[in-house]
């Protein structure tokens, strides 16, 4: 293993950290660590209203104080959660028009406008059987995670296109010299805004006519989920399914959302038909079927897509002092496969020292877990588990409380503790020597001060 880390410290590591360093995708990784505090307590409201404790959910459904707690934590989840994208948007959009060392607020408006013209503004609604255009209607997926990839683009895009506007002279305004600087500075834009604004208009309405009124956002996911009709429950699609979702995760992109009605239309019915064989009492274990959204949910996404909870560990195990923050902040969440935190506040996103064991990793836990179900080793799924189950006590319910469940997402845990534990050890090495870098310069410079 240590040949292995020295060979990605000299090769690999060099590489990564000048695809780090890149403009775009600093912006990218800036705007995410920048609302950190705000996927933490989305994440812990999300927590308190689906802790799936009997006598906890009753006291929340069933009284008063209880529906207090429930209706603050949905204010939370809906604010931050479920605008996140609108908020990653500004903030990206910001942050890549400081890193070209521009002041000024321009970046997260022109990002946020531009994006809020992509947006149909008279959308086509259906109520019972009556199907009408309103004005003004906008839903919120426009403002969630779901459109979280589409926000991304929109706010590089246009702050990019603004940035080269501004740099045409015959484009500035130029005020007298008696006018605020801040003012001039605002009015020196004024056209590259407007153009840039004109422009996002002109390709929203492209769009909508060549995709019948679609959104922008809707034409990416479709064109991202198209693709993935075919899949089906075999072994292909236990490794090809967990691979794909962690691919979008890590480009920013919400594979859970975006995949998840496809994976429950392919995979739902063997999964009802499993559960309507178990309550039939059919013990015949080679009928039932193998790959099923629970399949997944508890032997491969455990702690959260990418199976995240084995890169905490990873990270208790390599140096629990350095990552002691992320630990105690990611570390609860995550026991409920909520994780986020982890995957925005690491980040993992745009990471390319996890890419292998982030994308690459589930997909050998899809392999090794439907072979395991499959040559009998392991009892099927045959029910549903509420999602904030913690893992193997989610694989035991998930296979009608049967031990072998438990041992199969124990095992793949572990598993994925060997696989993220070189990656982690190589992210730390390169924190510690850019920390010495820092400390020899800074040193340097004192004894040339002194001297």
């Amino acid at each position: 293993m240590e040949k292995f880390i020295n060979f990605m410290d000299s090769k690999v590591a060099p590489i990564a950290v000048k695809i780090g360093e890149q403009k775009h995708i600093k912006a990218i990784s800036q705007g995410m660590i920048g609302l950190v505090g705000i996927i933490i307590v989305a994440s812990l409201a999300t927590l308190v209203q689906n802790l799936q404790i009997e006598p906890y959910q009753n006291f929340l459904m069933n009284t008063a104080p209880g529906q207090v707690i429930w209706n603050i934590c949905q204010n939370i989840t809906w604010g931050c959660l479920n605008m996140y994208a609108i908020l990653i948007c500004g903030a990206i959009g910001q942050s890549l028009w400081n890193n070209y060392g521009n002041k000024g607020l321009e970046g997260a408006a022109i990002a946020l406008a531009c994006y809020f013209v992509t947006i149909p503004w008279m959308p086509e609604i259906t109520v019972g059987e009556v199907t009408e255009k309103v004005y003004g209607w906008m839903h919120y997926d426009n403002f969630s995670s779901v459109s979280l990839f589409t926000c991304m683009v929109v706010a590089l895009l246009a702050v990019e296109v603004l940035q080269r506007f501004t740099k045409v002279k015959a484009l500035k305004v130029k005020m007298p010299d008696t006018v605020p600087p801040a003012v001039s500075d605002s009015f020196s834009k004024l056209f590259p805004i407007i153009f840039t604004v004109v422009i996002f208009s002109i390709l929203t309405f492209v769009i909508t006519v060549a995709f019948d009124g679609k959104s922008l956002s809707q034409v990416i996911n479709y064109l991202i989920a198209a693709p993935l009709q075919g899949l089906s429950s075999n072994i292909f699609a236990a490794i090809l399914i967990p691979m794909l979702i962690s691919f979008l995760w890590f480009f920013g992109l919400h594979g859970s959302s975006i995949m998840g009605p496809i994976i429950a239309a392919v995979l739902a019915t063997g999964a009802m038909t499993n559960m309507e064989m178990y309550s039939a009492g059919i013990t015949d274990w080679g009928q039932y079927n193998i790959l099923t959204p629970e399949f997944l949910a508890s032997f491969v996404y455990m702690g959260g897509a990418g199976c995240t909870i084995s890169l905490l560990v990873a990270m208790f195990i390599v140096n629990k002092r350095r990552h002691k923050m992320m630990l105690s902040l990611a570390g609860p969440t995550s026991i409920f496969n909520i994780n986020e935190p982890l995957i925005f506040g690491f980040p993992i996103i745009l990471n390319s020292m996890l890419f292998i064991p982030f994308v690459l990793g589930p997909a050998i836990l899809g392999l090794i877990s439907y072979l395991a179900v499959d040559w009998g080793l392991v009892h099927p799924v045959v029910t549903s588990v509420p999602w904030t189950t913690p893992p193997i006590l989610r694989g035991f319910l998930a296979t009608g409380m049967h031990w072998t469940g438990a041992a199969l997402a124990a095992f793949n845990l572990v598993l994925g503790v060997v696989m993220y534990l070189p990656f982690v050890k190589l992210i730390d090495n390169q924190e510690r020597k850019a920390a010495n870098e820092q400390l020899n310069s800074n040193s340097k410079d004192k004894i040339q001060g002194v001297s």
